[in-house]
């Protein structure tokens, strides 16, 4: 299955790297990294990376490609979005830098994973919701018009657009990201 996943573009880790200003010395957690899409091609351009996802099979094609790519600095640990307590524990307040979640958010407990990530992640830094294919807030289920509804009233406007690339959504999520890890 993973062989068949499309994976990210070049510009969607350029993306990422821009709006949390990441460097060589920042920590990123793929929450939710199945087979590492996104853990590994971000570990090249950070100091470590850590792997969550609750699949142990996931997870060991993870560690195979992370082995064939010659990637070191990730860690690959079975949970999920309910062991961000753990997690958080373990990294402590405000040491990531970013967190990304590809493709599983519909997997998680949306009502809370956000809450719990923001005591995590650095100021300047900022959770990351990524896409391949139609975004979450326009596909055609209660949860997605959930979002779609919550992403409205966050913004100000109707969503019409396939994604939220132009400049002056990209400026005022990035702002808005950076005031929430602020306080």
């Amino acid at each position: 299955m993973a062989d068949f996943r499309r994976g990210y573009p070049q510009a969607v880790i350029d993306s990422l790297m821009e709006a949390f200003e990441l460097t060589e010395d920042d920590t990123v957690v793929d929450l939710g990294c199945g087979t590492g899409q996104l853990a590994l091609p971000i570990a090249e351009r950070v100091r470590a990376v850590v792997g969550v996802d609750p699949e142990p099979d996931m997870l060991l094609r993870a560690r195979r490609a992370a082995s064939e790519r010659g990637t070191t600095n990730v860690s690959w640990m079975i949970g999920a979005d309910t062991d961000l307590p753990a997690l958080r524990a373990l990294l402590g307040d405000r040491t990531v830098s970013a967190v990304t979640i590809g493709q599983a958010l519909h997997w998680m407990n949306h009502d809370e994973v956000f809450r719990a990530l923001v005591p995590l992640v650095r100021p300047g830094g900022g959770v990351a919701v990524v896409a391949n294919g139609t975004p979450l807030w326009l596909q055609d289920t209660a949860w997605s018009r959930a979002l779609r509804d919550c992403l409205e009233r966050w913004w100000g406007h109707r969503l019409t657009h396939a994604c939220g690339t132009d400049d002056d959504t990209v400026t005022t999520l990035i702002g808005r990201i950076r005031a929430e890890s602020a306080r």
